[in-house]
């Protein structure tokens, strides 16, 4: 089965960057996650085991990954990363190598019919919060309850709920994943207005109770409904 045309919303994002991205072997540089907003663009530092890394730094989405070397790679991340706190990243051989395209996308209805839409059939968001899985998961769980409530109790109009519930947390991620991506990241064409208002913005955040608060709950989750 399939959504009619009519019937079909798509909304579109599309970012004018992509992510360059390595897995590499060589022990993790710091406890937790390191997010770097720099003259030089973006930089995700994230830890996979103990010896092996995923990292990511801004780049042009045309950017050929196999044309760069390991050690142009590891001289553009530590220059990514470096600051006043004199942090670099321990370096090891770079296993794989690949550029990540960045869009955001929503299609609703999310049920037609006997047609349910869960994860990336219905919707995608830049990695930038890291939601991507969790609002599969969330998919999963929300059709799962929906799905026993219908058939136990043979009242197919429940899976009405499905859609709606899901897409109020899909808008919710979509708005953080896009907040989180244009204030990181650096922004092609940015007047040094734009820069400084990326700061200041990341300085709000840091330095607020209420503001790392909201990050914290945002990139975690929202439990319960919907």
């Amino acid at each position: 089965m399939a959504v009619p045309e009519t019937r079909r919303r798509h909304y579109f994002r599309e970012y004018p960057f992509a992510w360059f991205g390595v897995l590499a072997e060589a022990p993790r540089s710091a406890p937790e996650l390191v997010y770097a907003h720099s003259e030089r663009g973006f930089a995700l530092i994230s830890k996979r085991t103990e010896k092996l890394q995923r990292m990511y730094f801004q780049c042009d989405p045309d950017e050929d990954a196999a044309a760069w070397s390991g050690d142009r790679i590891w001289a553009e991340f530590q220059a990514r990363v470096a600051g006043e706190d004199g942090f670099t990243l321990n370096e090891g051989p770079i296993v794989d190598q690949m550029v990540l395209q960045f869009r955001s996308f929503v299609g609703e209805p999310m049920r037609y019919g006997n047609l349910l839409l869960a994860g990336d059939a219905a919707h995608t968001v830049p990695p930038t919060g890291a939601k991507g899985l969790n609002l599969a998961l969330a998919d999963a769980r929300v059709l799962a309850e929906v799905l026993e409530r219908a058939v136990r109790n043979s009242a197919p109009d429940v899976l009405d709920e499905y859609g709606p519930r899901a897409l109020a947390r899909v808008w919710k991620a979509q708005h953080f994943s896009y907040w989180m991506t244009t204030m990181l990241h650096r922004l092609p064409d940015a007047a040094p207005f734009d820069t400084r208002r990326q700061i200041g913005e990341l300085e709000s955040v840091v330095s607020s109770t209420a503001g790392s608060t909201y990050l914290a709950e945002a990139y975690t989750g929202w439990p319960g409904r919907p």
